[in-house]
């Protein structure tokens, strides 16, 4: 009898810790899915917040370094610059900035790319206003430098260096073409090359069409006299562009020379929506087939070459008086199509064995 007792006694005791058991096992495991949700929402929540933080420290710190030196350069550009009373105005200019911060921040750019790509994409504004409407080198380099700063520095918190922007520190990222892209004779010869594309495509348009659209499309400008130096200022015009060059260089060049290929997939599995497949075929068949490295050289000159000539199009149509929309965009187009030659250049170099 005390041995059924026991039996029985040992049965319940089993059940009663078989159960507990259980109900810390299901505890646990809804602890854990919280936890994991709990993680899951900031991380998704993050890439929001950091671009509103972007957007926001881009508009600040804009604000912060313009205001001291305002007086300065309302003098000279009052001349120039159209009048923005009207709240849609503003709210159109700093709706652009966020657009080009959101462009950057989608193509994944680093502190280093975005410095390089507000230079480029601002350089047709700031070439306009100190070759051809007399702003003081002073006032030009000042407002180029706060747009590029105002730009970058955010990028520089929110956002690491890519691999090729840190080769020296780099060693468990991958990064291809790593000796070419330390190469000094290699940086030189590709920054001018960029650096005399801009110069003779822009040489080219003084000596032809130019100086007649500058006076049909841009209304009241002070001087053309820079598309009328010839061949002697183009030594001139070249050294100015260098720094473009240089840009043109890192950002096109080093990137996608410097990409490591993501390894292939083993295979998609197949779809059963005939409209999925046909998309999935047409991919594969056009962007698909071509190679990492020149998908990124591509999507970036095909950005830069569009921002090139948008960003014109809303500084110097929106805030320069006397300007229309056809003097804006053929002036831009000048720069864009010699981004789109660049690219093309640096995809040949690229194409070579061994890159």
């Amino acid at each position: 009898m005390s041995s059924r007792v026991s039996s029985e006694t040992s049965d319940t005791s089993d059940t009663s810790a078989r159960s507990r058991t259980n109900r810390e096992s299901s505890s646990l495991a809804a602890t854990s899915q919280a936890s994991s949700c709990s993680h899951m929402s900031p991380g998704k929540l993050s890439s929001v917040a950091r671009f509103g933080l972007l957007l926001l420290g881009s508009l600040f710190l804009s604000s912060l370094l313009y205001s001291p030196t305002l007086g300065i350069m309302m003098w000279d550009l009052s001349f120039v610059s159209k009048h923005l009373d009207e709240w849609w105005q503003v709210a159109g200019l700093v709706a652009w900035k966020g657009l080009e911060l959101g462009l950057a921040w989608l193509l994944k750019f680093d502190g280093r790319d975005m410095a390089f790509f507000i230079l480029l994409t601002h350089a047709p504004t700031f070439f306009l206003l100190f070759y051809f409407y007399r702003i003081r080198p002073t006032t030009v380099i000042t407002s180029f430098a706060i747009d590029i700063i105002s730009m970058t520095v955010p990028f520089m918190l929110l956002r690491r260096p890519n691999a090729v922007h840190s080769l020296s520190n780099s060693s468990s990222r991958p990064v291809s073409n790593r000796s070419i892209l330390q190469d000094r004779p290699t940086a030189i010869y590709t920054s001018v090359a960029a650096s005399s594309t801009f110069a003779v495509l822009l040489y080219i348009s003084f000596s032809t069409w130019l100086p007649v659209f500058l006076v049909t499309h841009f209304d009241g400008i002070p001087d053309i006299t820079a598309t009328h130096a010839g061949p002697a200022g183009l030594p001139t015009m070249f050294f100015s562009l260098l720094p473009a060059g240089y840009a043109a260089r890192d950002l096109l060049f080093l990137n996608s020379a410097g990409w490591s290929p993501e390894p292939e997939s083993s295979g998609a599995k197949p779809s059963s929506n005939s409209n999925k497949y046909l998309v999935t075929s047409l991919y594969r068949r056009t962007w698909g087939r071509l190679g990492a490295k020149t998908r990124i050289l591509l999507l970036r000159t095909i950005a830069l070459a569009s921002m090139m000539v948008l960003n014109t199009i809303v500084r110097v149509w929106g805030t320069i008086e006397g300007v229309d929309i056809v003097g804006a965009t053929g002036w831009g187009s000048i720069w864009a199509v010699a981004a789109l030659v660049i690219g093309l250049t640096f995809g040949w170099i690229e194409a070579v064995d061994g890159v």
